[in-house]
C-alpha cells in the first residue's frame, strides 16, 4: 500500500505542473525539474544514500528559456551502469472540449489515473523514482544491484531533443537537418561524464498494454517544409497570377505517390511496416476568398525504414521539384505565362533524425526479456516503430537501447492515462534486471 501510494502522490504531483514544450507555446520543463530534484533529495535524505552524485546540464533554447536536464547516478561500485531515461516535456493539452476532465487536474479512476502527460513521459518518471525507492527499502540492497543506476530526466523530447539528450551527446554535423547542440565541445565532455559503452539503456517512451513489447528500431524521420511562389491575384482573373494552392494540390498529391511507389519496401517489424510519406500543414498568405494566393507552405511528415539512405530520398525530391517546375502548364490552366520563369519551389528540414537498428542479441534486449518473463508472466516480443525517441540519438552514437514500457496507448490524446499498478510493474521490471 505505501508503494501504491507512493505511485498516486507522484503521478498526481506531475500532472498538476504545465510542462509544455516551449516550441509549443508552453511554459518548459523548469518546474517539473525542480519536483523531480527535491524527490530524489527527499529519498537521499529518508535512506542516507551515500555514493550518488546528481548534476544538472542545462541550456538556453532560442527563445532565452532555460531547458532543465538531470543525470543523477547511484555508484554500487560496479564497473557497468543502467541507463533509464526519462523525458520532462509534453505536448500541449488540444481541443479542451475533447477532456472530460480538466488536463492538469489528476483524476483516478477504476485503476487508472487521468491527466495531461499521465503516460507520455510521467510513467517513465514514476517508476524510475519507484526504483529507487524499492532499491534502498529492501533489506538486501547491499546485494542486489548488478549494475550502477543512473537516472536521467531530459527536456525538449517533443520537439526535435536539440535543447534535451542532443545536448549531452555530440551529434555529427549535417548540413541537411540534424539538430546541434549549442556547444558541441560541452556535448562531448557531457556524454564521456554520462555514458560508457558497455552500458545499457532503456527509454520508458513507449509500451502497449501487456507490457511485452520491447522496441529495438526506429524509422528515420524527415520533416520537411516545403516553400512554393507564384503571383498573387484577383480571384476573378486567374491568368493574371499563378496559383500556388493549384500547385500545391499537385505537387503534394504527385510527390505522395512518387514516394510511396519507390520507397516501398516492408519490414514487419515496424508497424505500420512500411514507409510512410504524410503532408500534413498547409499554409498560405490570404484570408479572404477572392485572391489568389501567389505563396503557400506545405509539411510532409516522412517516416522512413532504416533500410533506405534519407539523403537518396532527398536527391529525389530535389529531382521532382525540378521535373516539376518544367512541366507548370500541365498543372495550371490558366495562368500568367509571363510569371512562370519566377515560380519558386523550395524547401526547409525541420527536423531529421537518422536511426540504427539495436542487435536482438544486445545484452540490454535480452536482460529486459528476462525480466518481462518474470514479473509480467509474458513472452516478449521485438519491435519497431515509427514514432521517435531519444532512443535515435543513443543508437546513432552506438549505444545499445532499448525503448520499453506499459501503457494504454493514451499518448497525446484527450484523456490521456495510465493503469497506476502498470507503473509498479515498470519499477519492478528494471528491479529484476538489476538483481544478481
Amino acid at each position: 500500500m505505501d508503494l501504491m501510494d507512493e505511485t498516486i502522490k507522484i503521478s498526481s504531483d506531475l500532472i498538476k505542473i504545465n510542462s509544455v514544450n516551449p516550441a509549443f507555446g508552453g511554459l518548459g520543463e523548469m518546474e517539473k525539474a525542480e519536483y523531480v530534484l527535491t524527490k530524489l533529495n527527499e529519498y537521499i535524505q529518508k535512506y542516507n544514500i551515500k555514493n550518488y552524485s546528481i548534476k544538472q546540464y542545462n541550456t538556453k533554447d532560442d527563445k532565452d528559456i532555460i531547458r532543465p536536464n538531470i543525470v543523477a547516478k547511484f555508484d554500487f561500485g560496479k564497473d557497468r551502469t543502467l541507463h533509464i531515461i526519462s523525458h520532462l516535456d509534453t505536448v500541449p493539452e488540444g481541443d479542451l472540449n475533447l477532456w472530460n476532465t480538466n488536463p492538469y487536474e489528476p483524476v483516478i479512476k477504476d485503476g487508472m489515473i487521468y491527466g495531461r502527460g499521465s503516460e507520455d513521459n510521467h510513467k517513465a518518471i514514476v517508476s524510475s523514482l519507484l526504483l529507487l525507492k524499492m532499491i534502498f527499502e529492501d533489506e538486501n540492497k547491499d546485494k542486489i544491484p548488478k549494475y550502477n543506476l543512473c537516472l536521467i530526466f531530459v527536456s525538449d523530447e517533443e520537439c526535435g531533443s536539440n535543447y534535451g539528450i542532443q545536448h549531452i551527446l555530440k551529434l555529427d554535423k549535417n548540413p541537411k537537418g540534424f539538430c546541434k547542440s549549442a556547444n558541441p565541445k560541452d556535448s562531448l565532455r557531457y556524454e564521456k561524464e554520462i555514458f560508457d559503452e558497455n552500458d545499457l539503456i532503456i527509454i520508458p517512451d513507449f509500451g502497449t498494454p501487456d507490457g511485452n513489447y520491447i522496441e529495438i528500431a526506429e524509422k528515420n524521420i524527415l520533416w520537411i517544409k516545403f516553400k512554393i511562389k507564384g503571383k498573387q491575384c484577383h480571384g476573378s482573373t486567374p491568368n493574371d497570377g499563378i496559383n500556388t494552392d493549384v500547385l500545391m494540390f499537385n505537387f503534394a498529391n504527385n510527390l505522395y505517390n512518387m514516394l510511396y511507389t519507390k520507397y516501398d519496401k516492408k519490414d514487419e517489424l515496424f508497424s505500420p511496416s512500411y514507409s510512410t510519406f504524410e503532408p500534413t500543414m498547409i499554409f498560405n498568405n490570404v484570408e479572404n476568398v477572392n485572391t489568389i494566393p501567389g505563396y503557400v507552405e506545405l509539411c510532409f511528415d516522412c517516416r522512413i525504414l532504416p533500410d533506405y539512405d534519407v539523403d537518396e530520398v532527398l536527391k529525389d525530391i530535389d529531382e521532382f521539384i525540378g521535373d516539376f517546375k518544367n512541366n507548370i502548364d500541365k498543372y495550371l490552366k490558366y495562368y500568367d505565362k509571363e510569371e512562370e520563369k519566377n515560380i519558386s519551389i523550395e524547401y526547409e528540414i525541420l527536423q531529421k533524425e537518422l536511426s540504427q537498428k539495436t542487435p536482438e542479441n544486445s545484452e540490454i534486449v535480452v536482460e529486459l526479456g528476462d525480466a518481462i518473463k518474470k514479473v509480467l508472466n509474458k513472452e516478449p516480443i521485438l519491435c519497431g516503430m515509427g514514432g521517435g525517441t531519444v532512443g535515435a540519438f543513443l543508437r546513432a552514437k552506438n549505444y545499445d537501447t532499448v525503448v520499453w514500457g506499459i501503457g494504454e496507448e493514451t499518448a497525446h490524446q484527450p484523456n490521456e492515462h495510465i493503469k497506476l499498478e502498470d507503473l509498479i510493474k515498470m519499477a519492478k521490471t528494471y528491479y529484476e534486471i538489476l538483481k544478481e
